[in-house]
């Protein structure tokens, strides 16, 4: 093979396409576009493509931020800036894997290579009586509808115990709403937290106003005035003029099934983001790595990393470091990381001066994962995060 044919081979397969413009969409077109300024980027968008912090969302309203304040730039200025197509508003219908072609709502496109970073949509509960009174915010849209709905409106209530209900219940109660948090759980983020550092949360929000039904979700939703009655399954009876749901989301897999990739809870992906379908990445909420759902920031990014050098043509396995996750709930500063899945061990809680530290350690006294509640805990963060990294590389 002559050098040009060499020089030929070694370009990555144009255009690039790019489904989705949340943080991994526009991440891994911002990576692409700087190690490779000639590359064919194109974005393929539902929405309506301005660039905003999905995390932000759950905090907005005690920071006075509208869905506008929230944009930070529009598609266009990002169509200028990395030098991109972005199609706003492109519903994709179908995936000619075959042919690397889609089909779209605004009609068909090829590929060369193509990525899926359609994200995940909130859970929707079987809820009876007027279910569509139920608002979920998972995007800018949303939360400007939320905004719109809040107008006149004094209760609300989270369906959602879990850490975007208590989010939105911090931000909610600190407005001065008045929250009730429906949930299933014995204490508020139950599968996240240990019992102690729960109680001690749901004691800090409980002191801005926020009431709590626990252990019960809600049955079915009635007009009642110009609000709701909302039947729990325990069969309390409570009123709310807003009702947020916050149970959870799920990966969008319906583009990916129907296209004949390998799905689990998310679309199944290799170390270096490959779909079973070659040509074909995922990156994001919607995918599904060794069996599990990893929809946090770090690891997404790790993800862009690899990925954008992988589609350049230096395939990169993504490697995914302990990222401690914060939760942002001002009234009790919250940081926590989870330990992994299947290790077996218990917890050990401390009080400090404004909340209280969590180990959890496995049957060998090792540190495997934390909960640092509250400011005095949280200066303890690297010195517990590093613990764990050493131990993570010793069971390796």
């Amino acid at each position: 093979m002559c050098i040009r044919d060499r020089l030929v081979a070694a370009r990555p397969a144009q255009p690039v396409v790019i489904i989705g413009s949340g943080h991994a969409g526009y991440g891994l077109a911002q990576a692409l576009r700087k190690a490779a300024p000639q590359l064919e980027i194109r974005v393929l968008t539902q929405e309506s493509g301005h660039l905003y912090s999905k995390p932000a969302l759950s905090i907005a309203l005690a920071q006075g931020r509208t869905a506008a304040a929230l944009a930070t730039e529009t598609p266009l200025a990002i169509e200028q800036r990395l030098g991109i197509r972005i199609y706003t508003g492109c519903k994709v219908e179908r995936i000619d894997a075959q042919a690397q072609r889609l089909y779209t709502s605004l009609g068909e496109m090829d590929y060369g290579q193509l990525v899926l970073a359609s994200g995940a949509s909130p859970v929707r509960l079987p809820i009876e009586g007027r279910a569509e009174a139920l608002l979920s915010v998972n995007n800018l849209q949303d939360y400007q509808a939320f905004r719109q709905r809040l107008d006149g409106v004094r209760r609300v209530a989270i369906l959602g115990d879990g850490l975007i209900g208590c989010e939105f219940a911090n931000d909610l109660a600190s407005n001065g709403y008045q929250v009730r948090v429906i949930g299933l759980g014995a204490w508020p983020m139950e599968r996240l937290l240990p019992e102690a550092a729960g109680q001690h949360l749901q004691q800090a929000l409980s002191g801005l106003g926020v009431q709590w039904s626990l252990r019960t979700t809600l049955q079915c939703i009635e007009p009642d005035g110009e609000g709701y009655r909302l039947t729990l399954a325990d069969g309390q009876v409570v009123g709310a003029d807003l009702v947020l749901s916050a149970v959870g989301l799920r990966p969008n897999l319906e583009l990916a099934l129907e296209a004949g990739l390998d799905c689990g809870r998310g679309i199944k992906v290799d170390a270096q983001l490959q779909t079973s379908q070659p040509g074909i990445y995922a990156l994001g909420d919607c995918v599904e790595i060794n069996g599990q759902l990893l929809p946090y920031l770090a690891p997404i990014n790790e993800g862009i990393r690899a990925l954008a050098k992988t589609l350049l043509g230096q395939p990169t396995a993504a490697h995914y470091p302990l990222a401690p996750v914060t939760v942002k709930t001002p009234v009790a500063p919250l940081c926590l990381l989870t330990p992994p899945g299947g290790c077996e061990g218990q917890w050990r809680c401390d009080a400090t001066s404004d909340g209280l530290s969590a180990a959890f350690h496995d049957h060998a006294g090792a540190l495997r994962g934390f909960v640092l509640l509250g400011r005095q805990a949280q200066m303890q963060r690297n010195t517990w995060l590093q613990n764990c990294q050493d131990t993570q590389q010793n069971v390796a």
